[in-house]
């Protein structure tokens, strides 16, 4: 008997500590989050984050996209692509070098939507 409440409070202990790290994970990333959004509308950017449909981070190492129009050309836009720290977690060199490569690999398309009040048309259509 004694070894099972010795078992059973382990597994108990083990799962706060588990549960307490995930909030804390959160707490960081939510935080984050707003930091970046207050820094990016202070410098005239738009911020959209990458998430999974549950709103939980993807895995990839691009977190956001910033962007916006060009000052002096209002048919130009910028780009940057962001990887999203929060708490003690570093940043390292490998990360770095992944995310100067996803620059390179990113394309850029045209698009247009235009919809008639019943129908949204596409050119290019997309597949």
């Amino acid at each position: 008997m004694p070894h099972d409440r010795r078992k059973a409070a382990l597994k108990a202990w083990k799962t706060i500590r588990t549960k307490r790290a995930f909030v804390k994970a959160r707490a960081a990333e939510a935080a984050s989050k707003e930091a970046l959004k207050a820094y990016a509308i202070d410098a005239g950017w738009r911020v959209a984050f990458f998430e999974g449909k549950t709103g939980s981070p993807r895995t990839g190492i691009i977190d956001a996209v910033a962007f916006r129009l060009t000052k002096k050309n209002s048919d130009a836009i910028e780009i940057k692509l962001i990887q999203l720290k929060g708490g003690k977690a570093g940043v390292s060199g490998r990360e770095i070098a992944r995310l100067k490569e996803a620059a390179t690999l990113a394309r850029v398309e045209w698009m247009i939507a235009a919809f008639d009040g019943e129908t949204l048309h596409v050119l290019p259509e997309v597949e």
